[in-house]
């Protein structure tokens, strides 16, 4: 005879075991790395990752390019936050229903996002997917850049990113965060 212990026991690890099968079910679907680079780090990054994944990859274009010089660009994107201005981007983007995970890449600009990055996710619906985000950056870690997408994306799986300084990621470090994140075995 099943007592009422052995019942809410049985019910409850049903119940995580349910929960367990829904978040990787969401992590086994297709995947789409989606990246913004001004110095060409975060691109490096980004197809690395993609190649571990065998993923899709596409990159954030804006219209009006930023400057080279790196004084200038920094210049400017203090600014752009400043005033919540969003660059216009190509309108190039895949059909993102077809993904169940994006794997989100930007430069840490002041702390947050780059500005073509949050171009993208103001004009793009992520809500439900798993979003993994990657950050490259001269000092500031992640920052603000997790808190960034969660905000925007309150409905969003926002797992915990990855950083790299500069260019100075490794293939390894990129597979056990997809290992942590169960996108890789």
């Amino acid at each position: 005879m099943l007592t009422r212990k052995h019942f809410l026991k049985s019910l409850l690890a049903v119940a995580a075991l349910s929960s367990f099968t829904a978040v990787n079910a969401q992590t086994t679907g297709k995947t789409l790395v989606v990246y913004y680079s001004w110095s060409g780090n975060t691109r490096a990054m980004a197809q690395a990752i993609a190649k571990e994944l065998q993923a899709d990859i596409y990159e954030i274009k804006p219209i009006k390019p930023y400057p080279e010089s790196y004084r200038a660009t920094v210049n400017q994107a203090r600014d752009e936050l400043q005033r919540g201005f969003r660059p216009e981007i190509e309108k190039t983007v895949p059909d993102l229903s077809q993904y169940s995970t994006i794997v989100l890449g930007s430069p840490n600009w002041w702390s947050h996002l780059s500005m073509p990055v949050f171009s993208f996710i103001d004009q793009n619906d992520l809500s439900g997917k798993v979003i993994l985000p990657f950050v490259t950056h001269g000092g500031g870690g992640m920052s603000n850049c997790e808190d960034d997408i969660r905000a925007k994306f309150p409905k969003a799986d926002v797992r915990e990113g990855i950083t790299a300084y500069g260019s100075s990621f490794s293939v390894e470090d990129i597979r056990a965060w997809l290992k942590k994140n169960g996108l890789l075995s």
